[in-house]
């Protein structure tokens, strides 16, 4: 069953061929027009013709003796009548014609069969048999004349063109051109032919008056004849047209629907019925935009598998982290029982720090959660990291035994939000501080590397431990020389999620001269984005 994305593409480019139809129909004015320069044609004929024999002695003689010497120039059928409308002198009169074949031959030259003989004599080839009576003509053709006669008014009816004979002429376009002005008239051509013949007629002057006309005369034979045989090729060129956008349009439906239903039905495999993942997106070798998309979409699940394991990894991480403290309250609340005096204080004691280790670790959880839902939703801002560093040591040497300093500066421009900046430089300060030797200060720095802004905290501690590198981000992860439990773990993973949401990375590692470093690297404001 074709596809509705096929479908429309299939309307899509069937809709463009119907240009050559428009086409076809503009054949009509295209006709028109070339009656046109036919007549105007005819008119500068008969008017040299009207000018050759004015005020000339004998009329007839001097129309013969003209006549005689266009024979076979011509290209239409030229008739001279006197002031009466007798016919002088007929261009068709046997007498005449030039040998034409002869002629021809000798001249070396072939004569098309579809070309009729002057104003349509009987003797013309009948095109019908050739193009109009093509069962591909009728099927195109005739449907659109239907079509024009339901539209468009009737024509009125035409008079035939056997109208003259070889007396006195007298149509409306003879007495008209001998009352010394224009006639012209349309008539249908003899001789079983379908097409109509054009008639203009021209006065000749004499001394006082109009001694005579010029009628001209041409039947449209041949330029219908060329017309349905461009017709015929228009309808050829339509269905070729047709063919051509059904098959573009099945393989350019092949390169989109395919792979657009591949990408469906991973996508519904995608999910159980539980909601659990059991499998990814794979990428298509598609080198387009659903290409772009598959592999977008491979990127987007391998993201959302590893942060379903880590939630996976931080429920059984938080577990484990909940189950210590609670197994303390409860075994220490078991001993109270019985416990009394001082013992029973102790664990009273115990009840008291494991309960406050547990509402810290519950608050530590609902600040990270809050970084990893708010930071998409706060604007960041253009500042001076210099500014937040300076503000971060003077609010914590306000209160921390532990003294910060800063050593190096420098005048830099980040954007990112400067209240997360300041928690990430508190919580560094508090890492530092829980490693500091009593009277060492901790140091901090702020320098340019590159196109990035480094703010540093230094210590003189012990150094980050062998083995610990990979696990000081880890979140519930702790390696401070205290073992109150004062510290949950998840300050050093907190500052990792703000550096990275604004394009940075957190670098640590340890000192020459002993102790440990920690960095954040935050991509430097261009210049659009400065204030």
């Amino acid at each position: 069953m074709i596809s509705k994305l096929t479908f429309r593409l299939l309307i899509f480019n069937l809709l463009l061929v119907f240009f050559p139809i428009a086409v076809l129909l503009y054949l009509d004015t295209y006709e028109k027009q070339l009656l046109q320069q036919m007549e105007s044609s005819m008119v500068q004929q008969g008017r040299i013709l009207a000018a050759s024999l004015k005020n000339s002695g004998d009329l007839s003689a001097e129309a013969l003796r003209i006549i005689r010497n266009m024979a076979g120039k011509q290209t239409a059928r030229i008739r001279i009548v006197d002031d009466e409308g007798r016919l002088l002198v007929d261009s068709s009169s046997p007498e005449l014609q030039p040998p034409v074949v002869s002629a021809a031959a000798e001249a070396g030259l072939w004569i098309s069969k579809r070309y009729e003989s002057i104003d349509g004599s009987p003797d013309s080839i009948n095109i019908d048999g050739d193009i109009r009576e093509n069962w591909l003509y009728k099927a195109a053709v005739y449907p659109l004349n239907l079509l024009r006669r339901l539209i468009l008014p009737p024509a009125p009816p035409l008079a035939s063109a056997d109208l003259y004979g070889s007396g006195i002429l007298d149509g409306p376009e003879i007495r008209a051109a001998l009352d010394g002005r224009y006639g012209a008239y349309t008539r249908y051509s003899g001789g079983g032919q379908r097409s109509v013949t054009l008639y203009s007629a021209l006065p000749v002057y004499g001394e006082e008056k109009v001694a005579g006309a010029v009628l001209v005369s041409r039947s449209t034979y041949r330029i219908l004849g060329d017309l349905y045989a461009l017709r015929l090729d228009m309808v050829k060129v339509f269905l070729y047209s047709v063919l051509a956008a059904v098959i573009l349009s099945l393989l350019l439906a092949r390169t989109i629907t395919i792979p657009v239903k591949k990408l469906r039905d991973q996508a519904e495999r995608f999910l159980d019925h539980r909601g659990r993942m059991r499998g990814q997106f794979r990428s298509l070798k598609n080198r387009d935009e659903i290409g772009d998309l598959s592999r977008s979409l491979n990127t987007l699940s391998d993201r959302l598998e590893s942060y379903i394991r880590f939630m996976d990894g931080f429920s059984s991480d938080l577990s484990h982290e909940l189950k210590n403290p609670v197994a303390s309250i409860l075994n220490a609340a078991d001993l109270s029982r019985e416990a009394e005096g001082d013992d029973r204080q102790r664990f009273l004691e115990i009840i008291e720090s494991e309960g406050r280790r547990i509402s810290r670790l519950i608050s530590d959880l609902r600040d990270i959660s809050r970084v990893d839902l708010r930071l998409g939703e706060e604007n960041p801002r253009t500042f001076d990291p210099g500014e937040a560093m300076r503000r971060a040591v003077d609010g914590w040497n306000s209160f921390s035994p532990v003294k910060a300093e800063i050593d190096r500066t420098e005048s830099l421009r980040i954007r990112a939000s400067e209240d997360r900046i300041l928690q990430c430089l508190a919580n560094l300060l508090d890492n530092a501080a829980g490693f500091s030797p009593p009277g060492e200060s901790i140091s901090v720095r702020l320098f340019k590397e590159e196109n990035r802004a480094v703010l540093s905290v230094l210590d003189r501690g012990p150094g980050i431990a062998p083995g610990n590198e990979d696990k000081l981000v880890q979140r519930f992860f702790s390696d401070r020389p205290d073992k109150s439990g004062s510290h949950s773990g998840l300050g050093l993973a907190i500052v990792e999620t703000i550096v990275r949401a604004y394009g940075g990375e957190l670098l640590y590692g340890n000192r020459d001269e002993g102790g440990a470093w920690f960095s954040l690297c935050l991509p430097l404001a261009s210049e659009r984005e400065r204030d």
